[in-house]
């Protein structure tokens, strides 16, 4: 039982994330879904931390601010929680890019493993709080593969749908026009 005053936030040590992402990781039934899963389910607890923590610098409620402010605070707000550097931008203004450098999910990796399911999910429940829709996220690069970010995609399931399609096929993600959403 948690009272007002219990903080929905703890941190934990970056070998503890790497035990429990290899745990849930191997257990039967887990694997990439169930890190997924768990970090959407933790996700409105870290949107509330964000709304607590723009209440305090004076902001307006994440939904009230621009895109542009809301990219930057946001990108603040996860780089001083040990994330890395995040940005947030729009492409076509029907999905949204999150790059994270320096991914705090992706240094735990072990050797073989690619991919930052928790990190997915979480941002999908996250971004999820601001909109009107469910948010899907889907992961299209991760700096274990050599790249200097991981790279996320958001939007809504149709949207992420069609981007995935495209660059399965080997399409550039950059190369999905507006006007085909």
């Amino acid at each position: 039982m948690t009272s007002p005053a219990t903080p929905e936030l703890i941190g934990l040590a970056q070998r503890t994330l790497r035990e429990l992402r290899l745990r849930v990781a191997g257990a039967s039934g887990g694997g990439p879904n169930a890190l997924n899963e768990a970090g959407y389910a933790g996700a409105a607890s870290l949107f509330d931390a964000f709304e607590t923590w723009l209440s305090d610098r004076g902001s307006s409620k994440a939904e009230e601010l621009p895109i542009d402010e809301f990219s930057a605070l946001a990108g603040e707000f996860f780089r001083a929680a040990g994330w890395g550097r995040v940005t947030f931008r729009s492409l076509h203004d029907a999905l949204a890019v999150i790059d994270i450098e320096g991914c705090w999910e992706a240094q735990l990796h072990g050797e073989g493993e690619r991919g930052c399911h928790l990190t997915t999910g979480t941002l999908a429940g996250f971004l999820g709080c601001l909109a009107d829709y469910p948010v899907a996220v889907m992961e299209i690069e991760c700096s274990v593969g050599g790249t200097a970010r991981c790279r996320f995609l958001a939007g809504n399931a149709e949207m992420l749908e069609h981007a995935y399609d495209r660059v399965s096929r080997g399409e550039r993600w950059e190369s999905i026009g507006a006007g085909e959403f």
